[in-house]
């Protein structure tokens, strides 16, 4: 028998799986669903349809759905018929303060929360299980959030520049802190690792403020830049089983791995033992002026060596890997790469060196005036961000046959040799494939960017760190790969109706990117929508 005054009473014979579908956001009974009946029978009877757009749990992207925040108190408290926080859901969105995610939410997306400058604190209640790459991305005023121990896993990025997030404690069940998680949380001083944690991402606690690091027990691998922390003292691994902790220096337990050394360090012993040496190992080390690199070191990451108060490397006669020239100059001992450069004004890279690692020159890019490569460089192996140091000219010789754009980024122009077989430049604004289809790069302080009208894809980060404000893409492109306009200030951009294929991550890390027109009907021959861009699916815009 139904009792006098409850929900059954209004709703008479009504099941209970529309009861279920009631809530109360900011005061007012609502009434969630997608379906077209159950709308117009709640309206009839008098009750108000929610606003809100969730489907099959999901709250999606959309301006409807940013009407949750509570502007009088700048508050969010999610719906407790969502099951997960859409991709770029409150993204960008100003005055939000406090957020409530309750235990029936499992998931939150990309960039759900992220460029949330007010953002203050945020409680997830136990049941949520993944928090996905960039979801708090930028929130600089962040200070508390509670991570729950249903969590199982933290994207990468996620609480990257949370300039005020100075406590975490880490869910239990957390077995990786993926790379660039905590990344520039500059007042983070305190974090309790997980005691099942094993893996340590790239540069996932660079730029934070730990002081004291406990490893836990089963902690086994620690990737490159991992613990890039100036402010790191001691790291007590007495319960570790893989890492030992030596004269302010970081092995693995059988010493022939060196991870890192802690920014006091102003002289380096390296144990004979060592064969390999972590990229990032000595980033910190602002004092250190002299090292030298054993006879059994056969392997040595990106970013070593880039400290600008370090004069001399030697490398002991006997190693078989490394060598250094007169002027200290390190390189591989066939000559073919450069791992570092003490050259200063205007450097002439030597003959025979074909690949040059990121860290190779120092980080005070006033000592250099111009960079000449050798005609033997045959481009970077990898899309390491800035190799080249801040110069306002760069002539790609004609043996070039590789080009990731983020290695150039601190260049100003770049021009190509006429005799290059791969690649062509345009007035040293735009770098293109020899048949002019292929956009590789284009000059980053354009305001007007005029693509050339033979473009037929878009490459990766090609228009990376650009200032121009709209970009209308040519009338033949095809295809869009990913991260396009990575950190641009780009706001909108114009894609044509020839566009067959864009790539997942097409507008990842573009967080001004707030329109993408797109000439063509959202007819479901383009899929991955909205490919990472950090406003979500509000962004696009189909042609009708």
């Amino acid at each position: 028998m139904q009792e006098e005054g409850n929900i059954y009473t209004v709703l008479k014979n009504s099941s209970k799986k529309y009861v279920d579908n009631f809530e109360v956001i900011k005061g007012e009974l609502y009434y969630f669903s997608q379906n077209e009946k159950e709308k117009k029978w709640a309206q009839e009877i008098g009750i108000k349809v929610s606003p809100y757009i969730i489907i099959d749990g999901e709250l999606m992207s959309t301006g409807d759905n940013l009407g949750l925040m509570d502007e009088a108190t700048g508050s969010i408290i999610i719906p407790q018929s969502v099951t997960k926080i859409g991709e770029g859901a409150f993204s960008n969105l100003e005055g939000l303060r406090t957020i409530v995610i309750p235990g029936t939410v499992k998931e939150i997306a990309r960039n759900a929360f992220s460029n949330n400058k007010d953002i203050e604190k945020v409680e997830i209640n136990n049941g949520l299980e993944r928090i996905c790459d960039r979801a708090f991305y930028n929130c600089a005023n962040l200070q508390a959030i509670t991570l729950p121990d249903s969590i199982i896993d933290i994207g990468s990025e996620c609480f990257r520049y949370c300039y005020k997030l100075d406590n975490v404690k880490l869910p239990e069940n957390l077995t990786t802190i993926k790379a660039l998680t905590f990344y520039g949380c500059s007042n983070l001083k305190q974090i309790e690792l997980s005691k099942e944690l094993k893996n340590l991402q790239s540069s996932s606690l660079t730029d934070t403020a730990i002081v004291n690091l406990k490893f836990p027990k089963n902690l086994e691998n620690i990737e490159d830049s991992a613990l890039n922390i100036y402010s790191l003292k001691e790291i007590d691994t007495s319960e570790n089983d893989y890492y030992t902790f030596k004269g302010g220096i970081l092995y693995n337990k059988n010493m022939q791995t060196l991870i890192m050394a802690i920014a006091s360090c102003t002289s380096i012993n390296i144990e004979h033992t060592v064969t390999s040496i972590k990229g990032g190992a000595f980033k910190t080390c602002s004092l250190l002026a002299e090292i030298n690199i054993p006879a059994n070191v056969q392997q040595i990451g990106d970013l070593t060596f880039e400290n600008n108060k370090l004069s001399k490397i030697t490398v002991d006669p006997n190693n078989k890997y490394f060598i250094t020239d007169d002027k200290n100059n390190l390189y591989s001992h066939d000559g073919k790469v450069l791992y570092r450069i003490f050259d200063k004004g205007d450097v002439i890279i030597k003959e025979g060196v074909e690949n040059i690692r990121r860290g190779a020159f120092c980080t005070d890019s006033s000592v250099y005036r111009s960079i000449t490569l050798a005609e033997s460089y045959t481009g970077d192996d990898t899309n390491g961000w800035g190799i080249f140091p801040e110069i306002d000219y760069l002539l790609l010789p004609k043996n070039v046959n590789r080009f990731f754009q983020q290695s150039y980024v601190k260049v100003r122009n770049i021009e190509v040799s006429s005799e290059n077989l791969k690649f062509k430049s345009i007035n040293n604004e735009y770098l293109l494939s020899k048949d002019e289809k292929e956009l590789y790069w284009v000059k980053p302080s354009l305001a007007n960017v005029q693509i050339p009208e033979t473009v037929e894809t878009i490459k990766m980060n090609s228009l990376m760190c650009i200032v121009a404000e709209n970009v209308k893409l040519p009338k033949k492109v095809k295809k869009i790969e990913d991260a396009i306009l990575y950190l641009a200030k780009t706001k909108k951009i114009e894609i044509p109706s020839t566009i067959q294929s864009i790539n997942g991550g097409a507008f990842g890390n573009a967080d001004n990117l707030a329109e993408i027109i797109i000439d063509k009907k959202n007819d479901g021959t383009l899929t991955g929508a909205p490919w990472k861009c950090t406003y979500g699916l509000r962004a696009i815009k189909w042609k009708e």
